[in-house]
Order: C-alpha cells, then structure tokens, then sequence
C-alpha cells in the first residue's frame, strides 16, 4: 500500500507506524505488500517452537476501538504467496506477559484483486481494548496446516472518521468549475458525473454516498485505476439510490508530468485524515458512515455493503 506520508513525510497526525519495516512480494514484479501496522511475527499470541513457513503481511494501518475490516496477506517462505486457501484467524489481547484470547475467531475471505495476479485476505475483527493485539491464522495448504502471527496496534480512535460518525464537509472539486477535468483527476477516463457533486453536498442529500479517494495516475500498488472502475460500475447500477464522489489525492494533478515532488496534498485528504491509499468511505442517507475499506476493496465487499444500507433506509 503507498502511504502518503511516504512522500510527504508526517502530515499532521498523518504519522504511520515505522516498524513496518518488512515487505512480502505478492506477485512477482508487481506488487508489494507492506506489514503497516506491526513486525511480522513479533509478539506471537501464542509459542512458537520452529520457525514458522508462513508469514503475515498487514495491510490495514488505521485500527481502532470496535469493529474494522482486517487485510491481510499471506507468503509461504518456500512456495511463495498463499493464495485462496482457508484461512481462520484468532485474535488475543497481549497484556505483558499474559496473553489473553482468543478473544474472537473467525474465518479470512480471499479477495481477488483484477489485472494482478494476486489478491489479499480480509476479516471483520472487534477490539474492545485499546493497545498491542496479536493475531494468529491457522492456513489450510496442500502441504497440510500451518500457522502465522502477526501484532498490532488499536488505537481508540481512527486516524480516518469512525464508523457511525458523519465525516468532515469538505467541499471537493465539481467538473463545472474547470475547463478540463486533467485539472481536478488523475484518472485519463474520467467521468464527469464522479464530479457533479460535492462531498459536502452528497453528505446533506439524503440518499447514501459513496466516496473514494485515489490518484489513478500515480498509484504505487496499481489498484487506485481498477478500484475506481468499479466505482464507475456500481454509479451506473444503482443510479439515483445512491451518489457517488470521487476525490483525487492531489490538489494539482495537471501539474505533475509524473513527478510527485511538485505534488499538493489535497484538502480533503488532511481533513479525512488518510494515512494511506486509495480508501474507499460508504454513508448512509443520514450521511453517517457505515463503512470503510483501506486499500482495494472489491465489487462483491462494496455491493454488499450498498444492499444493506439502502435495506436499512427502506
């Protein structure tokens, strides 16, 4: 995942952790995958006596009081990236020397990402304790179970906006104040209609909102492009039940030629409080938010998600 401050260096509370210091290739080439949030491997909730083939590589750099959305992925040290497999995951309070847990067990769905051959892990995880959490995957693999641990960090609150809360009123770009929308997106098939609205005036409509913040253009993972094209999909589908926003990273995009030194943070991303990209925000009808996904998140997760909020309004 490319973390802004990477580029920018600490933004405000933009801080990210920096013992993320190990990074699995999930394909071969293309896409690497950093453990944001915690040492791999450190602190296993659980004795380990051998080296362990599998390891955990974190992908959700943003974890706080209640329930998030856990990413994760997985690479076997012999065999290379753990795809598809089932996957149950445990998590357990790491209180000193008393491991406590497993506080909550439940099973990993594969996502598969598109144009990369790769994808990732994801889980819904409630943590009721602010600090240092450990998580421990048991993986069924053709060379029989084996497991992997990982550490994190809950905060109580989320760098992002809560779920449940009404995010900041940021008032976004609209295609009607510019002569070319190279000026307000990176993305070289943009739609003008992800442009229409505001992000303050899709909050204060009524009806649920979707908001994605990404720069197709110069997204270091390549699924900011592919993310926002489901985002053009699901617009199309479930048009005038649901407005959708797009928010590019950048405050002057035409303006980079490819070289992110001359970049401008836009406003929207500091007062969202993203520490990473893409993100991808839905709010219900009274503009409250009722979910949140770091990173690539797929048609199926999104669909889902719109389902149940427009069942819940109806």
């Amino acid at each position: 995942m490319h973390s802004i401050t990477a580029v920018y260096g600490p933004i405000s509370r933009l801080v990210m952790s920096t013992n993320a210091g190990t990074l699995i290739a999930l394909s071969v080439g293309i896409f690497v995958l950093s453990a944001c949030t915690g040492e791999v491997d450190s602190d296993p909730p659980t004795p380990a006596s051998h080296t362990p083939s599998v390891r955990i590589a974190l992908a959700s750099t943003d974890l706080s009081l209640g329930l998030n959305r856990v990413a994760f992925g997985l690479m076997d040290v012999a065999e290379g990236p753990v795809r598809d497999a089932e996957v149950q995951l445990s998590s357990f309070f790491l209180n000193g020397d008393v491991n406590e847990g497993p506080i909550e067990t439940t099973t990993a769905v594969w996502r598969q990402w598109p144009l990369v051959d790769t994808g990732i892990y994801t889980t819904n995880l409630s943590f009721d304790r602010v600090g240092r959490w450990g998580i421990l995957t048991r993986i069924e693999t053709p060379n029989g179970v084996q497991s992997a641990t990982a550490s994190l960090d809950v905060k109580e609150q989320s760098f992002t906006p809560m779920i449940g809360s009404v995010p900041p009123m940021s008032t976004t770009k609209l295609a009607v104040d510019h002569d070319d929308l190279k000026e307000i997106t990176s993305d070289l098939q943009a739609d003008p209609e992800l442009y229409a609205i505001t992000v303050r005036q899709g909050l204060e409509a009524g009806i649920p909102l979707v908001v994605i913040f990404s720069t197709p253009s110069y997204c270091r993972t390549a699924t900011c492009g592919p993310q926002l094209e489901i985002i053009k999909i699901l617009k199309t589908e479930y048009a005038k039940r649901v407005n959708f926003v797009h928010v590019e990273l950048y405050e002057n995009p035409s303006q980079l030629e490819g070289d992110l030194s001359n970049a401008v943070l836009a406003n929207s991303v500091i007062e969202w409080g993203l520490p990473s990209e893409p993100w991808t925000f839905v709010m219900d009808s009274d503009g409250a938010i009722s979910a949140k996904f770091e990173g690539f998140v797929t048609r199926v997760e999104l669909d889902s998600e719109l389902l149940r909020v427009l069942h819940v309004q109806s």
